[in-house]
């Protein structure tokens, strides 16, 4: 790793008898937006708060920029790092304005005010200083919390689940816009959340977590098309896991040979993603329920013996509820994992 980076290393820390992280060894880029995706209760925002110098690591090392931020014995107060972070709820002071907000924390000076309003116009809130916090919406005070942590330069930005009280249609808005930003400040950035969605459009790289411990750590396309396990496939996406008959290149499923990226036991599980699966009319499946998106429709599908698939297709149905049809693979290589 480059000398800038942001790395843990064997990091592990307990509330008690709660093993929130756990031999936890991860690696940012610098430069570059890293995605920490895990269900609620994995260990995300603790090991943020351990990256951020909130808590004291009961084993491993936090390192940035070639320096120990964190160990057992030592840990460096977060006023001394030069990290920033945002957190869920935005944590505005409703008596301070916009601009004092945004200044809270910098040193006084006549170049004070420049740098908040530089700020203020990164986040698209250029000429909103002598606002009331109160007087704003949700997304505009989560544009004020990251104004706030940008105004000192750091290093490194942490962001906690920062849009997850937005409603939907601002939380794609303000994550798109966000991304563009962090990759053209070219931050290192840390970004929390528990949606697959938000982290492959905010992340270069994902980190999927799960009781306390790191899972994967991939690219979102490698992520997605190559998950580590059982678990990560259906976490990252929707995901059939058919019993087959593994080789060197091939497995035999219940859609008929599959191809492999790489090979696998005579007993396995084969991971079929809906999108590269086709329908074509047959006797073999009968829907079982379809959902309609606009864009596309998700069949659900029942054979004989039992055994459900869905199938995402393009469009609207083609078949309702109750017919019958044939299911076939047309997508690249993929993976099985051990059954």
């Amino acid at each position: 790793m480059a000398a800038g980076d942001l790395v843990t290393k064997n990091l592990s820390f307990a509330y008690g008898d709660v093993r929130a992280v756990e031999d936890a060894s991860i690696a940012v880029p610098a430069g570059t937006v890293t995605a920490l995706l895990g269900p609620s209760g994995c260990g995300k925002t603790t090991l943020l708060r351990l990256i951020a110098g909130l808590e004291r690591p009961d084993a491993g090392a936090i390192e940035a920029g070639g320096e120990t931020l964190s160990t057992p014995e030592r840990v460096r107060p977060p006023e001394k790092r030069r990290i920033g972070m945002v957190f869920q709820e935005g944590a505005l002071f409703p008596h301070l304005s916009v601009a004092e907000n945004v200044a809270f924390g910098l040193p006084r000076g006549r170049e004070r005010a420049d740098v908040v309003e530089e700020a203020l116009a990164l986040v698209g809130l250029a000429g909103m200083g002598k606002r009331s916090p109160t007087s704003l919406s949700g997304g505009q005070r989560q544009r004020v919390a990251l104004a706030r942590a940008l105004a000192p330069g750091p290093e490194v930005l942490l962001l906690d689940e920062p849009f997850a009280n937005l409603d939907p249609a601002l939380r794609v808005e303000l994550r798109t816009e966000v991304a563009s930003l962090l990759r053209t400040l070219g931050i290192t950035s840390v970004f929390v959340t528990h949606d697959q969605e938000e982290a492959f459009v905010m992340g270069a790289q994902v980190i999927v977590m799960r009781d306390g411990r790191v899972l994967q750590s991939a690219s979102p396309s490698d992520l997605y098309s190559r998950p580590a396990n059982r678990w990560v496939a259906s976490f990252v996406g929707e995901a059939n896991v058919v019993p087959g008959k593994g080789g060197a290149q091939a497995a035999e499923t219940v859609v008929g040979v599959v191809p492999l990226a790489k090979a696998a036991p005579a007993t396995c599980e084969v991971l079929l993603r809906p999108e590269h699966l086709s329908m074509e009319s047959g006797e073999a499946w009968e829907v079982e329920q379809l959902e309609f998106y606009g864009h596309d429709t998700l069949y659900v599908l029942r054979s004989e013996q039992g055994e459900k698939l869905m199938v995402r297709a393009g469009g609207a149905p083609r078949y309702g509820n109750g017919d019958r049809a044939s299911v076939r693979y047309q997508g690249p290589p993929t993976v099985a994992f051990e059954a």
